[in-house]
């Protein structure tokens, strides 16, 4: 389990960043992609690795005992709740209420990329 969320904190902080740079640069245009890619990867990748990465593991603890839609449902609600007071305390200290957008959209990253590993760790396991 720890391999696959530290797997899915990886591609979900990669993802999360090339997503931004993505949505900056159509709403900013920026110059440079490449710098902008990388300032939000550093940025980013501490919140996901310290927030993300522990919220992941505790609804993994929480629907250990579920199975199939129920523990689909579950799990996607624990990403995108504690997502989303993550985006409410961040927002309240930065002062940028776009960060609570962001935070549930890489909360929702996060669940889907965890899903999809969940399935590939299961299968190699067996």
């Amino acid at each position: 389990m720890i391999l696959r969320k530290f797997l899915g904190a990886v591609l979900t902080t990669l993802l999360t960043g090339l997503f931004f740079t993505l949505f900056f640069e159509i709403m900013d245009g920026f110059v440079n992609l490449f710098a902008a890619l990388a300032i939000l990867l550093v940025s980013a990748a501490p919140f996901i690795f310290l927030l993300g990465l522990p919220v992941s593991i505790l609804s993994d603890f929480l629907t250990k005992k579920l199975d199939g839609k129920q523990r689909y449902k579950k799990a996607f609600l624990i990403h995108m709740i504690l997502g989303l007071i993550i985006g409410l305390v961040l927002s309240f200290f930065f002062e940028h209420l776009i960060l609570v957008v962001l935070t549930l959209i890489a909360a929702l990253l996060f669940w889907i990329i965890d899903e999809i590993l969940r399935k590939k760790f299961r299968r190699t396991e067996k």
